[in-house]
């Protein structure tokens, strides 16, 4: 009886024609638009919207585009919609399915029309041995700011990326969550790692998240900008040692789109996302220097306020940095942040360096930020998993 309740349970997503794992995922337009992915078993072909202004109204139903994809479990098929045409600051009310076997009902709020002061969530590496931590810490983040309008994930989301079972342990604990606001995810290494421990291109990333997909060419799910409020949001690929192979001129191919990029922004904030650290805290003497070359001088010439990274574990800000130097005194300058950790690993050698003005390694129990932006200030607030307050620092326009 054993093995055959472990059998259903492991080919669960072969068997399922209800959706599972419904997840909300960021576009360039999050004031009309909205991106809706799900997961099936290969029985369930079709991918169907159905939705309706939360406060009543006609129901409206869209359908989309199916994407079968061969597992250690088997073939599931990922469905994608995207909704357009929404109203601005506007809740919606939707379930997914393919015309017969449908999900629960969710709802999301869109963006504003018009610049507004907002709050986001961001974590850092959320890879784990099993996935329970990390729901803990997601909703108690979410709890804690309910008025959240998206969150971050900062890379490392699974430590298996081509294992199923990792992602399952990831989507399950985001329910209630992922299907409720959008996640903008960044590429990390452990994405391209397999069950054999061997290296390969991050399929599963690529198919579980949806982009703007405003990315170079060959990088469109994993290097991507969005913008929300008075803010631009850059994501970058930094997994160059495991992508190469494939991807040779990736570097170059990211320099030239975020100069782009970050050039056709007249946003008010500039914000960057990208896993591995252009300044670490590990206790080798300099393992970034590639992403220093290739970034550092594009994000000082266009005055990013912030670079978000994780990979390390830890928590660690930087003083404001022009050209590979640093000031303790307020001022111009890109301000690097590592975020810390929301899963179950850590890093107890990680130590701070003398460019940082603030260092919390979360060895005790994992971090989670919160990132405030108005039309005068930029806060950004590290919270421990229990709600304590590790670091608050704010920007305002008066130092830029």
């Amino acid at each position: 009886v054993a093995a055959v309740l472990w059998i259903g349970t492991y080919f669960a997503p072969l068997l399922a024609v209800a959706p599972t794992h419904v997840m909300l995922t960021q576009t360039a337009n999050p004031a009309a638009e909205q991106t809706v992915i799900w997961h099936t078993g290969p029985l369930s072909k079709a991918s169907k919207v159905e939705f309706s202004e939360a406060t009543g109204g006609a129901v409206q139903s869209i359908t989309g585009t199916e994407k079968e994809l061969q597992t250690e479990r088997g073939m599931i098929v990922v469905h994608a919609v995207q909704l357009t045409g929404l109203k601005a600051s506007t809740s919606y009310r939707y379930q997914v399915g393919d015309g017969v076997f449908w999900s629960e009902s969710h709802t999301f709020t869109t963006a504003p029309a018009q610049a507004k002061p907002f709050r986001f969530l961001l974590f850092g590496d959320s890879q784990s041995y099993t996935y329970e931590l990390w729901q803990e810490v997601l909703h108690a983040a979410y709890a804690r700011n309910p008025q959240a309008s998206f969150m971050v994930n900062i890379g490392d989301l699974v430590d298996v990326g081509l294992d199923y079972g990792q992602w399952d342990g990831w989507f399950q604990a985001g329910k209630g969550i992922i299907d409720a606001i959008p996640v903008a995810a960044v590429m990390g290494n452990h994405e391209t790692y397999t069950p054999q421990g061997k290296i390969a291109l991050p399929d599963y990333f690529d198919a579980f998240f949806s982009s703007p997909g405003n990315g170079p060419e060959g990088l469109k799910k994993r290097v991507y900008s969005f913008d929300y409020g008075d803010a631009h949001f850059s994501v970058l690929d930094s997994q160059r040692q495991e992508e190469e192979p494939w991807l040779p001129q990736m570097l170059a191919w990211q320099q030239a789109w975020l100069e782009r990029d970050l050039a056709a922004t007249d946003k008010r904030w500039k914000l960057v996302f990208i896993h591995r650290p252009l300044y670490h805290n590990r206790p080798s003497l300099d393992s970034d220097a590639d992403l220093r070359a290739a970034f550092g001088p594009i994000l000082d010439r266009y005055g990013v306020d912030v670079a978000f990274a994780g990979h390390d574990h830890v928590y660690a800000r930087s003083h404001p940095m022009q050209g590979g130097r640093w000031s303790e005194a307020p001022g111009d300058g890109v301000v690097y942040i590592t975020v810390g950790r929301s899963g179950t690993k850590t890093f107890a050698r990680a130590q701070p360096k003398e460019w940082d003005a603030a260092f919390h390694n979360p060895v005790a129990q994992p971090n989670y930020l919160t990132v405030d932006v108005s039309d005068t200030e930029l806060t950004v607030q590290n919270f421990a998993a229990d709600g304590t307050v590790l670091d608050s620092w704010t920007k305002g326009l008066e130092k830029r």
